[in-house]
Parts: C-alpha cells; structure tokens; sequence
C-alpha cells in the first residue's frame, strides 16, 4: 500500500497503532474521547516528558559551560570518553545542592512536575546531585529516564536511577536503540550489552548498533522491541557469574521469540567498556575478530555445562548429560533435536540420553507443614552442602566456622542443625547413631545421599560452599540495606538513612574482603 500509515511502520519500525499514536501526537489531535481520570494521565505523563526533556538540556549544559561541571569532565576523561561521544549520549552533571530548583523557579516552571518526574526530592534537592547523568531515551530518541553516576569515592552507591514514573516502567526500554537502529539494521544484529557505559564506550570504538539491557536482566518487552529491528542478538554480558547467568537466561528468551543468539566473551576484561578501552586502535578489528569466533546462545550454554568432562567416568557423564538435558529442555522444543545432536557431537554422550525424559529427582520434599512433599526443586549449594556434610560428617570440623545454620536456605536450617548436634555429641559416627530420631524426611534425604553420594565429597569442597554461600547472604543483606537506604531518602529520614550507609560500608567492606581471599 502506499499511505502515510504503512510509511511510518516501516520507517519508525512499529505496529499500526503505533504509527496512529505517532501520527497523531505530531498532528495534536486526539484519538479518542478521555475519560477525566485518562486525561489527568495523559497531560501528566505529557509534562513529565517535557520536564525530563528541559533536565537533559540543563545537565548537559551544566557538564561543558560549568564550573560545576569539572568533576563530570574528568570522569569521561578518565575513561577516555570523548566530547563528541558524550554529546551523543546528551550526558550532562547535575551539580550538589539545588541548582536544578533554581533553575525552574527561574523559567517558571512547576517544582510538583520535576518530582513527578523523578528528578527532585521533596526537599528541592536534586535527586541525582553530584551525579554524571546519562539520558535514558526510547527508540525515538525521547527522554523517558536517567541512570546516574556518582563522582564521589566515598559514595556507596556509584549508580543510581530514575523511579519509575508515568512516563517510564523499567525494563521496556532498550537503552541507546534511538542511536542504534540503523546499524542494527546494516548489520543485520543488535549487540546487547550490560551497562550504559559499555554502550557508550562501543559506540566510541566503532560498535555503533551496541544497546543495553541497562543493568538488568533482558526482559520479554525488551526482546519484542529488539524483534522489531532484527533476528539476531550478540550477547556481550559482564563475566562474572551474574553475567554468565543473564546471558543464558536471554538465550532462551530470545529463542522463544524466534530470535538466535550468539556470546561474544571478551577476554582478559570483566566487560566491553573495559575490553574496547584496554584493546587501543585495534579496538575495531579486534572486535570483528571477537564477534566472528562466536558460538551460539545454546553453544556458548553446552561449553560451559560440560567443561572440564572426562568421558571415562561414567558419573562425569551422567552429571554433564543431566546438566545438558536440563539445558536444552529450556528452549523451545522445535529445536530440541537439533541441539542434542550439536551436544551429543561436542561431548559424544548420545543424543537420545540427553533427549530422554528421566524421571525427576527430588533433592528433598520441603515440608509444607502437612507432611506431605512440596514440589522439586532445583539443587542449590546449599542443599549440595547437605547432602556432602550428610557422606562426610567430619567437614564439620573445618567448615563450620564458615557459616551459621541462618546463611542456608531455609529448608536446609532444620537438619543442618540436627547433623552438626550429631556430630558434636558422637563424632563421624554420630550421625548415624541418631538417624532413627531425625524426621522421616530428613532420614530419606541422608539415606538418598549415601546411596549416591554427591560429586567431589571433600573436606575442601565443603569450605568453599559454605564460604560461597556465606559470601551470597551477605550480598543480599546489603541489597536489602540497599533498598531500605533508597526508601530513608524518599521518605527524607535523615537519621535512618546516616545509620543505613554505615552498616552498608561495613558490609560491603566484609564482602570484598571475603572476595579478596577467594
């Protein structure tokens, strides 16, 4: 068809409604009738927008014709972020106190809208102050967010973002796609990576269609909006175990869309920004290199399920075959044939082992407080210290200062305390002295775990889960501080939040250092 609406879905890549929404905003004119509750919505999600577009003018302002703007300056500077990038990306600085108020009251401009907005607390300060501010924008390049970085080293959190707000939900918007999407296009891929700073710096390097998932784990909205441009995503997450987690779980999610995938691992660096930074005037060629070396979403997933196999041992086997099963289940199931054969190449166990349906194996029955069993649950490392410390009591004698009964999952507390009073009462022997008084649960879990012992039963082994799991607690008590720490500040409780920040040093101080000994 040749009309106007046909035109803009194919240009500005949406549905049709898409393209009557943008149409109409263009025009001024109004789809349908509002109710007075849908109008109150819509003329504050459209003044949120105009306030979030009036901010990024005014940081980015403050960051290049500011003295207040030196700190930021020096930030790009230290990560080699050129002027001409960071104009790219609109960053700005939002400077300490209240410039920003001051700023609207000088314009006239409504305060009530910028807190709205996010922008400001309630006190007038700057909700991002003494923060590098990077827009976040949708696919049109519209201002709907910001994530901010600290310039202060003694700052706990170095990031912070946007509330979510009329204008914005958190996981429907791709950051840098508004920059991306004709390159994208060009190349035929999208290359998602973590963080807005590894955008920046890829965009920088020549990686022009790099977009973000922004920190968090790709989401279903996220991928449907990728769909829109392209069939394939490179997959460039940080390395470490969060990263390697995401990258598998947006394999799969991508795959349910009918999009492929494939991992580009940066080596030597935890993630791009750093790789792309470190790789100086062969960044560009390097990369290339990176990117046509890489293996598949599901591939990159087989690589690491079955590292380190010895096929002339048959629990090895086992053990990687399960792995791999699981692996495989997790995608769509038009494509579980062709992945048993890529697996059964890779690692010659037989592809019908790895297709086979294998009756599921309860780690334990979770009480449920009725004495009947609760679903299968998938085994944790806490569970696999159970069953370990179940085979080989004597760990006790060398892990158990590592860690207390209330670090475990909740359904491990129970008859890990139960085993560690065995133990200390009769020794080695202990525990099977006093099984005939331990729940009949837990007796079938001890006795299970005799018959098949865990893998890699040993004193070592059982120090480092309990310091593994130790070291996770600890990372979740200080995301709960966190989080209790950003609702002190919205709710303005000076003296909570002071108490807060200590204890989240403290924390965080004993998770490096516990990281720092691993």
């Amino acid at each position: 068809k040749g009309d106007v609406f046909t035109f803009v879905e194919l240009i500005e890549k949406t549905d049709k409604r898409g393209a009557l929404q943008m149409l109409a905003e263009r025009a001024g004119v109004e789809l349908k009738k509002l109710s007075p509750e849908q109008k109150e919505r819509s003329d504050l999600r459209k003044r949120v927008l105009d306030m979030l577009k009036l901010a990024a003018r005014y940081y980015e302002h403050v960051l290049w014709n500011s003295p207040a703007g030196e700190s930021g300056r020096k930030l790009l500077e230290s990560r080699r972020v050129s002027e001409e990038t960071a104009r790219k990306f609109q960053l700005g600085f939002a400077p300490a106190g209240r410039g920003f108020a001051e700023y609207l009251r000088a314009k006239k401009r409504s305060l009530l809208d910028a807190q709205e907005a996010g922008l400001m607390r309630r006190d007038g300060a700057d909700f991002f102050a003494e923060r590098l501010v990077i827009p976040i924008r949708d696919e049109r390049g519209q201002t709907l967010a910001f994530t901010a970085r600290t310039v202060r080293q003694d700052e706990q959190r170095k990031y912070i973002n946007s509330p979510e707000t009329p204008a914005y939900i958190k996981g429907r918007v791709v950051y840098g796609l508004d920059l991306a999407r004709d390159e994208i296009a060009r190349r035929g891929h999208a290359v998602v990576m973590e963080g807005q700073f590894d955008v920046i710096t890829a965009h920088q390097f020549g990686v022009a269609n790099a977009v973000a998932s922004s920190g968090t784990a790709l989401t279903d909205e996220q991928v449907r909006l990728l769909k829109r441009f392209t069939d394939e995503l490179l997959l460039v997450f940080d390395s470490d175990r969060a990263g390697r987690e995401a990258t598998r779980k947006a394999a799969v999610l991508a795959a349910g869309h009918g999009l492929r995938t494939r991992v580009v691992s940066v080596p030597g660096a935890k993630d791009p920004d750093e790789y792309l930074r470190g790789a100086g005037p062969d960044a560009a060629a390097r990369w290339e290199e990176l990117v046509a070396k890489a293996p598949s979403g599901f591939e990159a997933g087989m690589e690491e399920d079955s590292a380190g196999l010895n096929p002339s041992k048959p629990n090895q086997v086992e053990l990687v075959a399960g792995r791999l099963r699981e692996w495989i289940r997790q995608f769509p199931a038009a494509l579980h044939e062709g992945y048993a054969e890529a697996a059964e190449r890779h690692t010659g166990i037989s592809r019908h082992l790895l297709l086979e349906d294998p009756e599921p194996k309860a780690v334990r029955p979770p009480q449920n407080g009725s004495g009947h069993r609760g679903p299968v649950r998938k085994l944790t490392a806490s569970d696999y210290l159970v069953q370990l410390l179940a085979v080989r009591p004597g760990a006790f004698d060398r892990m158990r200062t590592k860690i207390t009964a209330d670090e475990l999952d909740p359904d491990d507390r129970p008859i890990y305390v139960r085993m560690l009073g065995s133990y200390e009462r009769g020794g080695p022997a202990g525990l099977e002295a006093d099984l005939a008084g331990y729940p009949s649960e837990e007796q079938d879990l001890i006795r299970r775990a005799w018959a098949a012992p865990p893998p890699n039963v040993d004193d070592e082994v059982a120090v480092e889960l309990a310091e593994r799991i130790r070291l996770e607690h600890m990372k979740g008590m200080h995301s709960g501080i966190i989080r209790e720490l950003s609702e002190a500040e919205r709710g303005l409780d000076s003296e909570k939040v002071v108490r807060l920040e200590a204890e989240a040093r403290e924390l965080a101080r004993a998770i490096k250092d516990m990281e720092r000994r691993g």
